[in-house]
């Protein structure tokens, strides 16, 4: 389940943490499908792209269809602006939202066998447990999360931030689904009611992060939704709380909105977390569901 809704808030927590690290080269596998998509009816069309939001060196350069979408867009949509997390006060609002307060610490929410578990992972990452003592748990995890994918080589921010870049260079419009905020407070909120939980199956998935996370770069470079898919039913199973405030509550905001953009004037490219692609709750399904026909948009759909 953490697998999933990590990739989702992780690039908040880049502005408290972020090192080198570097991985064995892998190869790119071949690429047979798409990650983005064509919503039409009506005669009108949007593009749906599903980003990955940290990436390795060898994952660049990105397969062509992201390209090709941008290219015939004149605006760019993506989840948040995360550019604001530099600005004063929304560092604040992180801030305020993820420190505990009032005297409390991690030991005021778990129980000490839990604690001791927390401070070995911790402590196998150099990270003393004693400096994040302060954060809720839901962040520690974050720290945790972030610094276990930077050292398997996911080091390069992704693909929102590398073309939420180039719209900018090339002077198209950009908008977002949500406000930061909104994204900070799911990271403030998660695990709350049930911390000791929420941090144990934290820790036991990160044992197989390494080999899923690959076989999810893989699958999304191939436009494969099986990775994505499976983690989903395992996070609706097991913490639904989580996937109502991760998954449908956010979809149901955004669906209006995408709906708007495809009954425009203009061509929409909207970048958002594979996560919300995919699944009986994914964006696909619920633009379906409206009545507008979903086609993967491959290389030949543009040679």
């Amino acid at each position: 389940m953490k697998r999933v809704f990590s990739f989702c808030v992780l690039v908040l927590c880049l502005a408290l943490i972020f090192s080198c690290a570097s991985s064995p080269a892998q190869p790119v596998p071949e690429q047979s499908g798409s990650s983005v998509w064509t919503i039409s009816k009506n005669g009108n069309t949007l593009f749906l792209g599903g980003s990955i939001h940290l990436l390795r060196d060898q994952d660049f350069p990105l397969p062509l269809e992201f390209d090709a979408a941008l290219s015939q867009s004149e605006v760019l949509v993506l989840e948040t602006d995360t550019d604001l997390m530099a600005t004063e006060e929304v560092s604040q609002y992180l801030i305020s939202r993820v420190m505990l307060s009032d005297g409390q610490t991690l030991q005021t929410f778990l129980d000490q066998e839990t604690y001791e578990m927390l401070a070995a992972k911790a402590g196998e990452y150099g990270l003393p447990i004693e400096a994040v003592s302060n954060f809720k748990p839901s962040m520690v995890m974050m720290m945790l999360s972030m610094l276990q994918i930077e050292e398997m080589g996911l080091t390069q921010l992704g693909v929102d931030f590398y073309y939420l870049e180039k719209a900018r260079d090339e002077n198209k419009q950009v908008y977002f689904l949500e406000l930061i905020e909104t994204q900070i407070n799911m990271i403030a909120t998660m695990g709350e009611g049930y911390e000791n939980e929420f941090i144990r199956y934290s820790l036991q998935d990160m044992e197989s992060t390494e080999h899923l996370l690959f076989e999810l770069l893989d699958d999304w470079r191939r436009g494969n939704p099986r990775s994505t898919e499976t983690m989903l039913i395992s996070m609706k199973e097991e913490w639904p709380s989580v996937y109502k405030s991760l998954i449908t509550e956010r979809h149901d905001a955004w669906v209006p909105q995408i709906v708007d953009f495809l009954n425009s004037d203009s061509t929409f490219f909207v970048v958002v977390g594979l996560a919300h692609i995919h699944g009986p709750d994914g964006l696909l399904q619920l633009l379906e569901n409206l009545g507008y026909t979903t086609e993967q948009f491959i290389e030949k759909n543009y040679k």
